[in-house]
This record gives structure tokens, C-alpha cells and sequence, in this order.
């Protein structure tokens, strides 16, 4: 029988936009692509993405976006809670098979994340992250959780920050 640890991973940050439209893009469940920032671009380094297809109705919960890299890999990350009040999501993430799939996504099991939003009194939006998984005992637990809370800080954060950026800029006068 397998052994596994069991893994935590948080990050939290200022989004410059308010607490609506942080969370219309984070519920756009197959707006993945409006948001992402490429490896080259500056994003969190690893494949990047290749399509983001939505299972489901757009505000029906559950949903699913199956994120597909060019690499051949592809994840299903299922919507499981949507609370409009509290601006709260749970999701969980399973990999699909791949057999030339990254040695981690073997490692890892069980993921399960909360995103949740605030408002802050200058307008602006704190974005916190949290998730629970299970990794392979013989794997590295401390490298785990450093790609997750990257992948929240550089991949996601960033790329809220650098939309609404872009859509600031978009409104400014010349």
C-alpha cells in the first residue's frame, strides 16, 4: 500500500480592481485564457496552454474546464461551490492520464482548493488561496507546495493584476 503526506499550500494578495468584476472573471470558469499569462509573457514557468473547454452550463454548479497544454497533458479542475454571497469557490483538480506526463502529477492526488475574495476600503480586491492535497510519501512536500503557492502568486495573481491593468489603461484618457 502506498504512503502519502499530506500537503497545505496558501497565498493571498491585492487584486487593483473591485470586488464584482474580480468576481465575474474568477466564476468565468471557461475564461481561463482571459486571465493566463504565458511562460514567455512572464507567467509561472511550465507548458503552456493549449485550450480551456467548459463542461457544463456557465454558471451551473458543478462545472468542469478541462485545461489542455501543448504538451499533451490536460487536467479537469470541477467547480464544486459558488457562493455569491460570501465570494467563495471550491474546486478540485484531477489530472488525466498521460503517459508522457510530468513525474509530479503522478505524485500528487486529492487536491482540493478554496479561492476566496474581499473587499478592501480603497476599492481594491484581496484574493486569498488555499488548498489540501496528498502527495506520495518518497516525494518532495516542501517542492509541492512552493509550485502551488507559485502557481497561485505568478499564475494566477499576476495575471488578475495584469488584466485589470489592461482594462484600466484601456478607460484612461489620452
Amino acid at each position: 500500500m502506498q504512503k502519502y503526506k499530506r500537503g497545505h499550500a496558501e497565498y493571498r494578495g491585492i487584486v487593483d480592481a473591485p470586488l464584482e468584476d474580480v468576481w465575474e472573471l474568477l466564476t468565468d470558469w471557461a475564461g481561463f485564457e482571459r486571465w493566463w499569462i504565458k511562460p514567455e509573457d512572464g507567467g509561472r514557468p511550465g507548458p503552456n496552454i493549449a485550450s480551456v473547454e467548459l463542461v457544463g452550463e456557465p454558471n451551473q454548479v458543478p462545472r468542469t474546464r478541462v485545461v489542455r497544454h501543448v504538451t499533451g497533458s490536460a487536467v479537469d479542475e470541477k467547480l464544486w461551490l459558488q457562493d455569491n454571497d460570501t465570494k467563495r469557490i471550491v474546486y478540485d483538480m484531477v489530472f488525466r492520464p498521460n503517459p508522457n506526463g510530468a513525474v509530479l502529477r503522478s505524485e500528487f492526488r486529492n487536491y482540493l482548493a478554496t479561492t476566496m475574495l474581499d473587499p478592501l476600503p480603497g476599492g481594491e480586491t484581496l484574493m486569498t488561496f488555499k488548498s489540501e492535497f496528498d502527495i506520495v510519501a518518497e516525494a518532495d512536500l516542501n517542492l509541492m507546495i512552493s509550485l502551488i503557492e507559485r502557481t497561485y502568486s505568478d499564475a494566477i495573481l499576476n495575471g488578475f493584476r495584469r488584466y485589470f491593468a489592461k482594462q484600466k489603461a484601456k478607460t484612461v484618457p489620452a
